[in-house]
Protein backbone atom coordinates (compact mmCIF):
# COMPACT_ATOMS: atom_id res chain seq x y z
CA UNK A 1 0.00 0.00 0.00
CA UNK A 2 1.31 3.39 -0.98
CA UNK A 3 0.73 6.21 1.46
CA UNK A 4 -0.55 9.62 -0.51
CA UNK A 5 -0.05 12.89 0.27
CA UNK A 6 -2.88 15.21 -0.38
CA UNK A 7 -2.95 18.38 -1.46
CA UNK A 8 -3.76 20.84 0.46
CA UNK A 9 -4.39 24.30 0.35
CA UNK A 10 -6.98 27.69 0.29
CA UNK A 11 -10.46 26.86 -0.96
CA UNK A 12 -10.00 25.30 -4.76
CA UNK A 13 -13.04 26.71 -6.08
CA UNK A 14 -11.32 30.05 -7.11
CA UNK A 15 -8.88 27.61 -8.35
CA UNK A 16 -11.30 26.25 -11.16
CA UNK A 17 -9.71 25.78 -14.40
CA UNK A 18 -13.10 28.12 -16.31
CA UNK A 19 -10.80 28.53 -19.42
CA UNK A 20 -10.55 24.50 -20.49
CA UNK A 21 -14.31 23.90 -19.31
CA UNK A 22 -16.04 26.20 -21.09
CA UNK A 23 -13.86 25.58 -24.13
CA UNK A 24 -15.16 21.93 -24.35
CA UNK A 25 -18.33 23.44 -23.46
CA UNK A 26 -18.40 25.24 -27.08
CA UNK A 27 -16.66 22.16 -28.86
CA UNK A 28 -19.59 20.30 -27.48
CA UNK A 29 -22.34 23.02 -28.58
CA UNK A 30 -21.08 23.09 -32.14
CA UNK A 31 -21.69 19.30 -31.68
CA UNK A 32 -24.54 19.34 -30.32
CA UNK A 33 -25.98 22.13 -32.90
CA UNK A 34 -24.73 19.70 -36.32
CA UNK A 35 -26.55 16.78 -35.24
CA UNK A 36 -29.97 18.87 -34.31
CA UNK A 37 -29.64 19.77 -37.77
CA UNK A 38 -28.65 15.99 -38.87
CA UNK A 39 -31.86 14.90 -36.87
CA UNK A 40 -34.31 17.18 -38.28
CA UNK A 41 -33.15 16.43 -41.21
CA UNK A 42 -32.98 12.61 -40.96
CA UNK A 43 -36.50 13.23 -38.60
CA UNK A 44 -34.20 11.00 -36.46
CA UNK A 45 -35.28 13.23 -33.06
CA UNK A 46 -33.11 10.51 -30.62
CA UNK A 47 -29.99 11.15 -32.42
CA UNK A 48 -30.09 14.83 -30.95
CA UNK A 49 -31.41 14.12 -27.60
CA UNK A 50 -29.35 11.00 -27.26
CA UNK A 51 -25.71 13.24 -27.31
CA UNK A 52 -27.84 15.61 -25.25
CA UNK A 53 -28.71 13.85 -22.33
CA UNK A 54 -25.02 12.18 -22.64
CA UNK A 55 -23.11 15.74 -22.61
CA UNK A 56 -25.70 16.75 -19.12
CA UNK A 57 -24.54 13.43 -17.98
CA UNK A 58 -20.93 14.28 -18.97
CA UNK A 59 -20.69 17.70 -17.46
CA UNK A 60 -22.09 16.28 -14.27
CA UNK A 61 -19.17 13.68 -14.01
CA UNK A 62 -16.61 16.51 -15.22
CA UNK A 63 -17.83 18.02 -11.49
CA UNK A 64 -17.83 15.34 -9.17
CA UNK A 65 -14.17 14.18 -10.93
CA UNK A 66 -12.40 17.71 -10.72
CA UNK A 67 -13.90 18.08 -7.22
CA UNK A 68 -11.88 14.64 -6.25
CA UNK A 69 -7.91 15.08 -5.00
CA UNK A 70 -6.54 13.72 -8.33
CA UNK A 71 -4.04 11.78 -6.15
CA UNK A 72 -6.86 9.51 -4.68
CA UNK A 73 -6.96 7.76 -8.31
CA UNK A 74 -3.63 6.36 -7.04
CA UNK A 75 -6.16 4.22 -5.13
CA UNK A 76 -9.37 4.69 -6.72
CA UNK A 77 -7.86 3.87 -9.98
CA UNK A 78 -7.00 0.22 -9.21
CA UNK A 79 -10.82 -1.16 -8.99
CA UNK A 80 -11.94 1.21 -11.95
CA UNK A 81 -9.20 -0.89 -13.86
CA UNK A 82 -10.13 -4.20 -13.24
CA UNK A 83 -13.42 -3.33 -13.88
CA UNK A 84 -12.57 -1.73 -17.63
CA UNK A 85 -10.82 -5.15 -17.93
CA UNK A 86 -13.46 -6.95 -16.61
CA UNK A 87 -15.92 -5.03 -19.08
CA UNK A 88 -13.52 -5.48 -21.92
CA UNK A 89 -13.50 -9.52 -21.63
CA UNK A 90 -16.99 -8.99 -21.06
CA UNK A 91 -17.56 -7.36 -24.71
CA UNK A 92 -15.95 -10.19 -26.88
CA UNK A 93 -18.15 -12.54 -25.29
CA UNK A 94 -21.52 -11.21 -24.76
CA UNK A 95 -21.13 -8.14 -27.14
CA UNK A 96 -22.45 -6.55 -30.41
CA UNK A 97 -21.11 -4.55 -32.88
CA UNK A 98 -20.71 -3.93 -36.75
CA UNK A 99 -21.64 -6.39 -39.04
CA UNK A 100 -19.38 -4.13 -41.71
CA UNK A 101 -16.37 -4.21 -39.55
CA UNK A 102 -16.98 -7.57 -37.68
CA UNK A 103 -15.99 -5.12 -34.67
CA UNK A 104 -17.69 -6.50 -31.49
CA UNK A 105 -17.18 -3.40 -28.89
CA UNK A 106 -20.32 -2.45 -27.22
CA UNK A 107 -22.29 -3.94 -24.50
CA UNK A 108 -26.14 -3.72 -24.06
CA UNK A 109 -27.48 -2.55 -20.90
CA UNK A 110 -31.30 -2.33 -21.97
CA UNK A 111 -31.76 0.28 -24.12
CA UNK A 112 -28.42 1.54 -23.67
CA UNK A 113 -25.14 0.73 -25.34
CA UNK A 114 -22.09 0.98 -23.57
CA UNK A 115 -18.76 0.82 -25.41
CA UNK A 116 -15.59 -0.22 -22.28
CA UNK A 117 -12.92 0.67 -25.12
CA UNK A 118 -14.01 4.73 -24.26
CA UNK A 119 -13.35 3.63 -20.35
CA UNK A 120 -10.47 1.57 -21.23
CA UNK A 121 -8.38 5.07 -22.52
CA UNK A 122 -8.80 6.81 -19.03
CA UNK A 123 -8.35 3.78 -17.25
CA UNK A 124 -4.97 2.45 -18.93
CA UNK A 125 -3.59 6.13 -18.13
CA UNK A 126 -4.00 6.30 -14.47
CA UNK A 127 -2.13 2.86 -14.37
CA UNK A 128 0.46 3.92 -16.26
CA UNK A 129 0.31 7.30 -14.90
CA UNK A 130 1.31 5.86 -11.44
CA UNK A 131 3.91 3.59 -12.84
CA UNK A 132 5.80 5.94 -14.82
CA UNK A 133 6.02 8.05 -11.04
CA UNK A 134 6.90 4.84 -9.33
CA UNK A 135 9.98 4.92 -12.26
CA UNK A 136 10.71 8.49 -12.01
CA UNK A 137 11.48 7.88 -8.15
CA UNK A 138 13.48 5.27 -8.47
CA UNK A 139 14.30 2.31 -11.57
CA UNK A 140 13.12 -0.86 -10.64
CA UNK A 141 12.37 -3.83 -12.45
CA UNK A 142 8.65 -4.99 -11.44
CA UNK A 143 7.46 -1.67 -11.62
CA UNK A 144 8.86 -1.68 -15.56
CA UNK A 145 7.03 -5.44 -15.71
CA UNK A 146 3.50 -3.93 -14.16
CA UNK A 147 3.94 -0.80 -16.34
CA UNK A 148 4.17 -2.95 -19.54
CA UNK A 149 1.60 -5.70 -18.28
CA UNK A 150 -1.09 -2.82 -17.47
CA UNK A 151 -0.62 -1.38 -20.75
CA UNK A 152 -0.63 -4.22 -22.79
CA UNK A 153 -3.48 -6.14 -21.15
CA UNK A 154 -6.42 -3.37 -22.46
CA UNK A 155 -4.57 -2.60 -26.22
CA UNK A 156 -4.34 -6.80 -26.17
CA UNK A 157 -8.47 -7.07 -25.21
CA UNK A 158 -9.04 -4.01 -27.85
CA UNK A 159 -7.24 -5.57 -30.47
CA UNK A 160 -9.08 -9.08 -30.11
CA UNK A 161 -12.59 -7.14 -30.49
CA UNK A 162 -10.94 -6.63 -32.80
CA UNK A 163 -11.12 -2.33 -33.24
CA UNK A 164 -7.22 -1.51 -34.63
CA UNK A 165 -8.12 2.30 -34.79
CA UNK A 166 -8.93 2.67 -30.87
CA UNK A 167 -5.79 0.38 -29.98
CA UNK A 168 -4.23 2.89 -32.02
CA UNK A 169 -5.21 5.43 -29.58
CA UNK A 170 -4.27 3.53 -26.48
CA UNK A 171 -0.69 2.77 -28.23
CA UNK A 172 -0.05 6.63 -28.90
CA UNK A 173 -1.26 7.63 -25.18
CA UNK A 174 1.45 5.43 -24.16
CA UNK A 175 4.33 6.75 -26.52
CA UNK A 176 3.32 9.87 -25.44
CA UNK A 177 3.69 9.21 -21.80
CA UNK A 178 6.89 7.44 -22.49
CA UNK A 179 7.94 10.66 -24.35
CA UNK A 180 8.16 12.70 -21.40
CA UNK A 181 9.47 10.33 -18.97
CA UNK A 182 12.73 11.15 -19.44
CA UNK A 183 13.73 8.13 -21.92
CA UNK A 184 16.72 9.24 -24.19
CA UNK A 185 15.50 10.48 -27.31
CA UNK A 186 17.66 8.35 -29.28
CA UNK A 187 16.13 5.46 -28.42
CA UNK A 188 12.62 6.60 -30.21
CA UNK A 189 14.27 7.63 -33.18
CA UNK A 190 15.46 3.66 -33.61
CA UNK A 191 12.43 2.67 -32.44
CA UNK A 192 10.40 4.54 -35.10
CA UNK A 193 13.17 4.51 -37.72
CA UNK A 194 12.93 0.10 -36.93
CA UNK A 195 9.27 0.63 -37.84
CA UNK A 196 9.54 2.11 -40.68
CA UNK A 197 12.22 0.02 -42.32
CA UNK A 198 10.39 -3.43 -40.92
CA UNK A 199 6.92 -1.86 -41.77
CA UNK A 200 6.98 -2.77 -45.52
CA UNK A 201 8.12 -6.48 -45.18
CA UNK A 202 5.19 -7.30 -42.50
CA UNK A 203 3.00 -6.05 -44.74
CA UNK A 204 3.72 -8.35 -47.39
CA UNK A 205 4.16 -11.12 -45.13
CA UNK A 206 1.99 -11.22 -42.21
CA UNK A 207 -0.25 -7.94 -41.91
CA UNK A 208 -2.22 -8.95 -45.39
CA UNK A 209 -3.10 -12.39 -44.03
CA UNK A 210 -3.98 -10.94 -40.16
CA UNK A 211 -5.55 -7.17 -40.78
CA UNK A 212 -9.33 -7.77 -41.47
CA UNK A 213 -10.35 -6.56 -45.04
CA UNK A 214 -11.74 -3.79 -44.36
CA UNK A 215 -8.73 -2.52 -42.95
CA UNK A 216 -6.87 -3.64 -45.40
CA UNK A 217 -8.94 -2.02 -47.98
CA UNK A 218 -8.93 1.36 -46.46
CA UNK A 219 -5.04 0.95 -46.56
CA UNK A 220 -5.00 0.33 -50.15
CA UNK A 221 -7.81 3.19 -50.56
CA UNK A 222 -5.34 5.60 -49.17
CA UNK A 223 -2.22 4.77 -50.61
CA UNK A 224 -3.81 4.60 -54.16
CA UNK A 225 -7.22 6.67 -53.79
CA UNK A 226 -8.55 6.38 -58.12
CA UNK A 227 -7.99 2.55 -57.73
CA UNK A 228 -11.04 2.58 -54.87
CA UNK A 229 -13.11 5.47 -55.71
CA UNK A 230 -16.26 3.12 -55.17
CA UNK A 231 -15.12 1.19 -52.58
CA UNK A 232 -12.74 1.93 -49.72
CA UNK A 233 -12.14 5.53 -51.09
CA UNK A 234 -15.66 6.45 -51.46
CA UNK A 235 -16.29 7.77 -47.54
CA UNK A 236 -13.05 10.21 -47.93
CA UNK A 237 -13.97 11.42 -51.67
CA UNK A 238 -17.70 12.28 -50.54
CA UNK A 239 -16.33 14.07 -47.26
CA UNK A 240 -13.63 16.29 -49.28
CA UNK A 241 -16.21 17.28 -51.89
CA UNK A 242 -18.86 17.89 -48.83
CA UNK A 243 -16.29 19.97 -46.89
CA UNK A 244 -15.07 22.04 -50.55
CA UNK A 245 -18.96 22.37 -50.83
CA UNK A 246 -18.92 24.80 -47.87
CA UNK A 247 -16.77 26.89 -49.00
CA UNK A 248 -16.05 30.05 -46.98
CA UNK A 249 -19.44 30.27 -45.05
CA UNK A 250 -20.91 27.18 -45.19
CA UNK A 251 -24.53 26.29 -46.75
CA UNK A 252 -26.49 26.72 -43.42
CA UNK A 253 -27.10 24.62 -40.42
CA UNK A 254 -29.48 21.75 -41.45
CA UNK A 255 -28.90 22.21 -45.00
CA UNK A 256 -26.25 19.97 -46.07
CA UNK A 257 -26.03 17.26 -48.34
CA UNK A 258 -23.19 15.38 -46.50
CA UNK A 259 -25.75 13.96 -43.86
CA UNK A 260 -27.50 11.54 -46.91
CA UNK A 261 -24.07 10.89 -49.02
CA UNK A 262 -21.83 10.31 -46.71
CA UNK A 263 -21.04 6.80 -44.90
CA UNK A 264 -21.10 7.25 -41.08
CA UNK A 265 -21.89 10.59 -41.26
CA UNK A 266 -22.55 10.46 -37.38
CA UNK A 267 -19.61 9.88 -36.27
CA UNK A 268 -16.23 8.97 -38.38
CA UNK A 269 -17.16 12.02 -41.02
CA UNK A 270 -18.96 14.35 -38.70
CA UNK A 271 -16.21 16.98 -39.85
CA UNK A 272 -17.96 16.83 -42.96
CA UNK A 273 -21.24 18.06 -42.00
CA UNK A 274 -19.49 21.02 -39.67
CA UNK A 275 -17.24 21.65 -43.24
CA UNK A 276 -20.03 21.56 -45.18
CA UNK A 277 -22.86 23.64 -42.99
CA UNK A 278 -20.09 26.16 -41.41
CA UNK A 279 -18.13 26.61 -44.15
CA UNK A 280 -14.47 27.15 -43.65
CA UNK A 281 -14.66 29.80 -40.93
CA UNK A 282 -16.94 27.15 -39.20
CA UNK A 283 -14.12 24.66 -39.69
CA UNK A 284 -11.48 27.29 -38.62
CA UNK A 285 -13.14 27.58 -35.05
CA UNK A 286 -13.26 24.50 -33.96
CA UNK A 287 -9.78 23.53 -35.39
CA UNK A 288 -8.80 26.86 -32.89
CA UNK A 289 -10.61 25.48 -30.15
CA UNK A 290 -9.39 22.46 -30.44
CA UNK A 291 -5.80 24.14 -30.59
CA UNK A 292 -6.74 25.76 -27.56
CA UNK A 293 -7.55 22.87 -25.59
CA UNK A 294 -4.36 20.98 -26.06
CA UNK A 295 -1.97 23.59 -26.15
CA UNK A 296 -4.25 24.63 -22.08
CA UNK A 297 -3.21 20.68 -21.16
CA UNK A 298 0.35 21.36 -22.08
CA UNK A 299 0.14 24.09 -20.01
CA UNK A 300 -1.50 22.25 -17.06
CA UNK A 301 1.14 19.23 -17.64
CA UNK A 302 4.21 21.74 -17.03
CA UNK A 303 2.90 23.52 -13.89
CA UNK A 304 1.18 20.50 -12.43
CA UNK A 305 2.72 19.13 -8.34
CA UNK A 306 3.67 16.23 -9.08
CA UNK A 307 4.80 13.59 -12.21
CA UNK A 308 1.83 11.60 -11.19
CA UNK A 309 -0.20 14.95 -12.66
CA UNK A 310 2.07 15.43 -15.37
CA UNK A 311 1.80 12.05 -16.86
CA UNK A 312 -2.12 11.78 -16.11
CA UNK A 313 -2.63 15.48 -17.99
CA UNK A 314 -0.10 14.12 -20.78
CA UNK A 315 -1.30 10.94 -21.39
CA UNK A 316 -5.08 12.43 -21.76
CA UNK A 317 -3.87 15.52 -23.79
CA UNK A 318 -2.54 12.46 -26.13
CA UNK A 319 -5.82 10.88 -26.47
CA UNK A 320 -7.66 14.05 -27.63
CA UNK A 321 -4.90 15.09 -30.02
CA UNK A 322 -4.98 11.34 -31.70
CA UNK A 323 -8.66 11.41 -32.00
CA UNK A 324 -8.44 15.32 -33.14
CA UNK A 325 -5.73 15.00 -36.43
CA UNK A 326 -6.80 11.27 -37.46
CA UNK A 327 -10.61 12.67 -37.59
CA UNK A 328 -10.42 15.92 -39.41
CA UNK A 329 -6.75 13.97 -41.06
CA UNK A 330 -9.15 11.09 -42.71
CA UNK A 331 -11.88 13.61 -43.32
CA UNK A 332 -9.66 15.81 -45.72
CA UNK A 333 -7.52 12.51 -46.91
CA UNK A 334 -4.07 12.74 -45.87
CA UNK A 335 -4.93 10.15 -43.05
CA UNK A 336 -5.99 6.76 -43.38
CA UNK A 337 -9.93 6.49 -43.09
CA UNK A 338 -10.41 4.56 -39.37
CA UNK A 339 -13.59 4.57 -36.95
CA UNK A 340 -12.03 7.59 -34.67
CA UNK A 341 -14.56 10.11 -33.60
CA UNK A 342 -13.99 13.37 -33.07
CA UNK A 343 -14.05 14.58 -29.27
CA UNK A 344 -17.35 16.16 -27.87
CA UNK A 345 -18.96 16.51 -31.51
CA UNK A 346 -19.08 12.80 -33.14
CA UNK A 347 -23.00 11.21 -31.91
CA UNK A 348 -22.00 8.50 -29.16
CA UNK A 349 -22.70 8.66 -25.32
CA UNK A 350 -19.82 6.54 -23.80
CA UNK A 351 -17.73 9.22 -25.92
CA UNK A 352 -18.93 12.09 -24.66
CA UNK A 353 -18.85 11.32 -21.39
CA UNK A 354 -15.51 9.52 -21.10
CA UNK A 355 -14.24 12.30 -22.62
CA UNK A 356 -16.37 14.84 -19.96
CA UNK A 357 -14.20 12.17 -17.34
CA UNK A 358 -11.10 12.77 -18.67
CA UNK A 359 -11.59 16.95 -18.68
CA UNK A 360 -12.71 16.50 -14.87
CA UNK A 361 -9.21 14.59 -14.09
CA UNK A 362 -7.31 17.32 -16.03
CA UNK A 363 -9.73 20.23 -14.46
CA UNK A 364 -8.54 18.41 -10.87
CA UNK A 365 -4.92 18.71 -11.55
CA UNK A 366 -4.80 22.27 -12.80
CA UNK A 367 -7.06 23.21 -9.68
CA UNK A 368 -3.99 22.18 -7.50
CA UNK A 369 -0.94 22.81 -9.78
CA UNK A 370 1.86 25.27 -8.65
CA UNK A 371 1.39 28.49 -9.58
CA UNK A 372 3.38 30.32 -11.80
CA UNK A 373 6.03 33.30 -10.99
CA UNK A 374 3.72 36.42 -11.82
CA UNK A 375 0.55 34.49 -11.65
CA UNK A 376 -2.34 35.54 -9.68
Amino acid sequence: MYAIEKNKGPSLVKNIDWFIIINVILINVIGLIVLKGMADQKEIPNLFMKQLIASILGIAVMIIVMIIDYKDLKILGIPAYFITVFLLVAVLLVGVGREETGTRGWLMLGPLSVQPSELGKVAMVIAAAFYFERLQQGRSLKHVLLLLASTALPIGLVLLQPDFGTAMVYVFMFLCMLFVSGIKYRYIFIFGGSVLLVFPLLWFTVLVNVLPNHMITRIQSFLNPSAHENSGAYQVRMAIRHIGRGQLTGVGLGKGKATFMVPEVETDSIFAVVGEEMGFVGAVVLVALFAVLLLRCLYIARFAKDKFGTFLVIGLMAMFLFHFVENVGMNIGILPMTGIPLPFVSSGGSSVVVNYLAVGIIVSVSMRRQKPMFEA
